[in-house]
């Protein structure tokens, strides 16, 4: 194992002389929190792109990336965090963006494995059109697009946002790839739509994680990727964003929840496959009916980190599949966790608002998971994917679904009056998670020991 701790302590030692040049810049000229997050922002990502030329080894950035976490713990917890870590810490909000930021690049460059291209327009796109689109939002802003508990998020900011990602992935595929015009031209629209959509539904710093991570993924699949099919994902994107739009007239979700499912919905396709977008899509469509809505849940609003919640486990296996090819072996195991989602949610709806009894709720709410997600996934996993099905993993799946609902029956026992939030979102998404988690080892341990 091969630690390159000559390029490591360099990497320190810029990073450490930016400290202090933007803590002697705040002395000089009084300049505010944001500004000087964003120019430790953009100082670490320059220093960041430089990467591919002096390290070899994912090892070297990984031990980098373990110091760093170190530094920023102490400058964080100790008595420095009110000198030299006011550059980091000032900024009175909720936020795990730096701890994001060193995990993402570790990540892009160990998934480009020494491909500068690819490396680099994520991290140029999370330097600069994060940066540019906060200012700019935090200046400029007069549009906004959050409701609720949502993060600020301007139209003005988004607009910069798109214009520099779009900047940062043209200009590097047109200098340093042999991919045509018109295909940079396409690629480089994608990633920057996508990208400034992620970056309208992070939260708490989140962003510096899912936008590197989403961009690679974007540029990765879409550079190998013929005239034709590319034109097919802007047709796909539009589509999207048209359903969207008519969606935005039924006033239940908030702007940036539609915005979340927009995204949610090309990433799949991406990621996995057309097919792979149609459990999430009956979920979003079949949520709130069957039966319909009562007049007090016109009331509810659901926001982005709602949704969220209900996505995040199946998109996290959009990823692994892109990752390890396993398309077919995790289809139905993805397609459960949409169908638990949908359960669970049915199951609030008709305890808490409809006013059915506990065990009617659970019967009820178990099989339209299964008619209306698992029963279609089924078709599409011996139709479609051709592939058969495993009975101890099918029982298993059939026993989770199930189980879902009356766990969400224990950890609702005591409640009486259902709200619409994050905390419950959260919760519901635990019980998912569990399920998941025993599904996907045990078809892991099929793969490798079976």
């Amino acid at each position: 194992m091969l630690i390159e701790w000559n390029s490591i302590l360099l990497v320190l030692l810029l990073v450490f002389i930016a400290l202090i040049v933007i803590k002697i810049i705040e002395k000089r000229f009084n300049i505010n929190s944001e500004l000087k997050r964003k120019s430790f922002h953009v100082s670490m990502g320059i220093v960041m792109l430089t990467f591919p030329y002096i390290f070899k080894s994912s090892y070297s950035v990984g031990a980098l990336g373990i110091i760093a976490l170190l530094i920023m713990f102490i400058l964080k917890n100790t008595k420095l965090k009110k000198t030299i870590g006011t550059v980091l810490y000032s900024v009175e909000r909720e936020s795990l963006g730096e701890i994001f930021f060193i995990i993402s690049v570790f990540i892009v460059f160990f998934l480009s494995k020494g491909d500068r291209v690819k490396y680099s327009i994520p991290i140029l796109v999370l330097t600069f059109a994060d940066s540019t689109a906060a200012l700019i939002g935090k200046s400029y802003g007069k549009k906004n697009l959050a409701e609720l508990n949502e993060d600020s998020k301007s139209i003005e900011g988004s607009f910069m946002f798109f214009v520099v990602a779009f900047m940062s992935t043209l200009v590097p595929l047109l200098l340093w790839t042999e991919v045509g015009r018109e295909e940079t031209l396409i690629i480089s629209t994608i990633v920057g739509f996508n990208a400034a959509l992620i970056e309208m539904i992070s939260h708490t710093g989140n962003d510096n994680l899912l936008i590197p991570l989403t961009t690679y993924a974007f540029v990765n699949i879409h550079m190998s990727q013929n005239l034709e099919l590319l034109k097919l994902h802007l047709v796909i994107i539009g589509t999207i964003y048209l359903l969207v739009c008519i969606a935005n007239r039924i006033k239940v979700w908030s702007k940036l929840a539609l915005i979340e499912t927009l995204v949610v919905g090309y990433l799949t396709i991406v990621l996995y496959g057309w097919y792979a977008a149609i459990p999430p899509a009956i979920l979003f469509l079949t949520v709130l009916r069957l039966p319909r809505r009562t007049e007090e849940e016109r009331k509810n609003l659901y926001d982005a980190r709602i949704i969220e919640t209900n996505i995040i486990i199946g998109v996290s296996l959009c990823g692994l599949v892109a990752i390890t090819g396993l398309k077919n072996e995790f289809f139905l195991i993805y397609s459960t966790c949409y169908a638990m989602h949908l359960i669970i949610n049915t199951y609030v709806r008709l305890k808490y608002y409809f006013k059915y009894n506990e065990v009617y709720s659970i019967l009820f709410s178990f099989i339209k998971g299964v008619i209306l997600i698992f029963l279609p996934s089924l078709f599409i996993y011996q139709i479609i994917l051709n592939a058969q099905i495993d009975l101890v993993l099918f029982i298993l799946m059939v026993i989770s679904m199930f189980v879902s609902s009356v766990l969400i029956y224990y950890k609702k026992k005591n409640i009486v009056i259902e709200e619409v939030s994050k905390d419950n979102g959260y919760m519901h998404m635990s019980i998912v998670l569990f399920f998941t988690i025993i599904l996907c080892s045990v078809k892991f341990y099929q793969i490798i020991f079976v």
